[in-house]
């Protein structure tokens, strides 16, 4: 069932709604890229990752957020020339999104700026389907975080392409890509 859910940030100044909310209208990964680490630091905000430095992302479409009050509080960074447009408020230095660019249509929102109780963020948008750049992980990399995970990449590109650009799709069962055996070039055996 898809709904619209609140965004806001830490102090409340910055609002906003992410319509067609469901598990099978947005991807949710854990990150553990040093960017992100680097970032949530960088805004004061260590809080916001897990103990191995992972960050809870939920990716939508660009079309499904609206911010509804404190725009203007609304900033931007790259940490690196061709790093993630990372996006946060100068109020409170919540992060309240990440894009690549328009060639690629989703936007990146922490899970916190949903809501302080994970049980409801877990209700709407389903837990977290794959972690990924597990190689910055502080300590053990969790599993199956620091390869290409082809099935995560695929379910990723279709759930929010789709919505992104309203192309009408099948839906994707989860439980389909995890049974597929999907191997990179990498993977496969000398011929």
């Amino acid at each position: 069932m898809s709904k619209e859910v609140e965004v806001s940030c830490r102090c409340g100044e910055v609002r906003g709604v992410v319509a067609n909310a469901s598990p099978r209208k947005v991807n949710r990964v854990v990150c553990y890229c040093d960017d992100c680490q680097a970032f949530a630091h960088q805004l004061g905000r260590g809080d916001l990752l897990n103990a191995q430095g992972g960050t809870d992302i939920i990716q939508v479409a660009p079309a499904s957020l609206t911010f509804v009050r404190g725009q203007h509080r609304i900033a931007g960074l790259r940490l690196s020339s061709k790093g993630l447009f990372r996006w946060h408020t100068t109020c409170c230095n919540t992060p309240v999104g990440n894009t690549l660019g328009p060639a690629i249509p989703f936007i990146g929102i922490v899970a916190q700026a949903f809501d302080s109780n994970p049980q409801r963020v877990d209700s709407v948008f389903g837990a977290p389907i794959g972690a990924i750049l597990g190689q910055y992980a502080i300590g053990e990399a969790p599993t199956g975080s620091t390869g290409i995970n082809l099935s995560l990449v695929l379910l990723s590109t279709l759930n929010v392409a789709c919505d992104g650009f309203a192309i009408t799709c099948a839906p994707i069962e989860r439980s389909s890509l995890k049974r597929a055996n999907l191997r990179s070039s990498s993977d496969r055996p000398p011929p």
